[in-house]
């Protein structure tokens, strides 16, 4: 059994449907959120993360997709169908939003993020991730004409750098704490080699994954 397998099956193990990438930036985002805390889970889809964030915190899943929203019930969890650009719940609700690979899904960033600062406590963090247009992978694969994968993914219809997203978060009155980077890739012919041991050593622009940690 490779890597990648194992990864996988300690994953399944946990009732997750995750790959590799998707397990290594769970265990970094579940250890910046805490314990402890009342949440509000954007994005979060079937609940698979947000079942893990749930048993050491109060959690309320948000998510467009009414399919989705069923699914996640059928965990126990508290979800419900709500778009970003209208949040369901008054000023300074929450102590953190988890906003985790959902930012590149959406035409309007600054209005999102608007609504977000607006249903977090004074002080209320936001935990967000997206993909790294800028990664050491995906320039080398622009300068030699090809474009990422992600990038052409027919939902994603924004693309950010560290620089890009930054700026929103500040036209939107967020502090931000910290910015990490998973994922370090090669490209290779065929599928490119992801080194997670580099994610504390190279720089998060780096890397396939920003995690940007903000304050309210």
């Amino acid at each position: 059994m490779n890597e990648n397998e194992k990864i996988q099956d300690k994953a399944y193990s946990k009732g997750l449907n995750m790959t590799k990438m998707d397990w290594e930036l769970a265990q970094k985002q579940l250890s910046l959120i805490g314990e402890n805390k009342f949440i509000l889970d954007i994005g979060c889809n079937e609940g698979e993360l947000t079942k893990i964030i749930s048993k050491k915190n109060k959690v309320i899943g948000m998510e467009l997709s009414e399919g989705a929203v069923k699914k996640a019930k059928t965990k126990g969890l508290e979800v419900i169908k709500g778009d970003v650009y209208k949040i369901p719940f008054k000023d300074n609700y929450f102590d953190l939003v988890h906003f985790s690979e959902v930012i590149e899904h959406i035409l309007d960033t600054d209005k999102a993020l608007m609504e977000i600062h607006r249903v977090l406590k004074p002080k209320g963090r936001l935990i967000m991730t997206t993909p790294n247009f800028c990664s050491f992978r995906d320039r080398i694969l622009v300068l030699f004409g090809h474009l990422q994968s992600y990038a052409q993914h027919e939902e994603h219809v924004r693309i950010f750098n560290k620089e890009r997203l930054s700026k929103h978060l500040k036209k939107n009155k967020f502090k931000i704490k910290k910015v990490y980077g998973t994922g370090f890739s090669i490209p290779t012919p065929g599928k490119s080699p992801v080194f997670y041991f580099l994610d504390d050593i190279l720089p998060a622009t780096l890397m396939q994954r920003l995690i940007f940690v903000c304050e309210k």
